[in-house]
């Protein structure tokens, strides 16, 4: 669903889409560029938070992997 809405443009911006855009696409542009923006922001966002859960779990993983570390070599012959 279409809402419309104001925005404010830098000027010297809009010359620049006019001169490269058709004026009946700039809405089509406009939409496109906000949804490419918007998708890498929350991409970043996503790596980020994955990130810092990765970092928050270090330590409980070294702990687990000194608690199995017996069993990893049981079976190996000596």
């Amino acid at each position: 669903m279409a809402v419309r809405t104001t925005v404010r443009l830098n000027e010297a911006l809009l010359d620049r889409l006019r001169r490269l855009v058709p004026e009946r696409g700039l809405n089509r542009f406009i939409n496109q560029a906000l949804e490419e923006k918007t998708t890498a922001l929350e991409r970043e966002q996503l790596e980020e938070a994955m990130k810092e859960g990765y970092l928050a779990t270090r330590l409980n993983r070294a702990e687990l992997n000194e608690d199995w570390k017996p069993l990893d070599t049981e079976s190996w012959p000596e």
